[in-house]
């Protein structure tokens, strides 16, 4: 039986609990495989004032819900605003930031998180951003090859902390189509040490 289509809308305050549900249930997957220090190991909707953010996000129109048969089947969050715990100078300035991106684990997720990604290079576009920007865990060959995949070089690593433990996250950056936003980011790479020629 064919899936039925995917469609992508803004987020809206009513949207925020089937948020949080699909949040949850891709916590629940990655800690049913041991991975807490991807996201820690309390689940987004009992983290302390975690929906009130969420809420907030929806009213600022950062997420975008992907949904099938009118079922919460993946979530993206961007805004030009890049968090502090990315290192200074790795990023181009007026970049587009990716906050979080997920998608449902089982069959309906499928091709969720190309589409979402397809999606984030049109908004960023729409902004005028010279390029797109996201952080992730760095212990995921998984996510290695899901953003390489799709354009995002890796330019550098930094240190936080998940479930008490020091955890490695990986800083990538995908320049948006055109000859300027192409040569800032070889600028920023040679500035930071990273050959932009070399494998991710």
């Amino acid at each position: 039986m064919p899936r039925s289509s995917l469609e992508l809308r803004p987020a809206t305050v009513a949207d925020v609990a089937a948020l949080l549900t699909l949040m949850d249930s891709v916590h629940a997957w990655l800690i049913t495989r041991n991975r807490p220090e991807q996201w820690g190991t309390v689940p987004f909707s009992r983290i302390p004032g975690f929906p009130d953010r969420v809420t907030e996000w929806t009213r600022q129109d950062v997420i975008t819900l992907a949904e099938r048969d009118g079922r919460c089947v993946g979530l993206l969050a961007t805004a030009p605003v890049i968090p502090p715990r990315i290192p200074a100078g790795t990023v181009p300035d007026g970049s587009m930031f990716i906050h979080t991106v997920m998608t449902d684990r089982g069959p309906d997720g499928h091709g969720v998180g190309t589409a979402l990604l397809k999606e984030a290079e049109r908004l960023a576009q729409a902004h005028g951003a010279p390029a797109l920007a996201l952080d992730h865990w760095a212990g995921s060959p998984e996510l290695d090859h899901l953003y390489a995949k799709h354009g995002y070089v890796k330019v550098t690593e930094y240190t936080d902390e998940q479930a008490g433990q020091p955890t490695r996250n990986a800083v990538r950056v995908h320049s948006l189509h055109s000859p300027a936003a192409g040569a800032s980011l070889r600028d920023l790479l040679e500035r930071i040490g990273h050959d932009p020629d070399a494998a991710p």
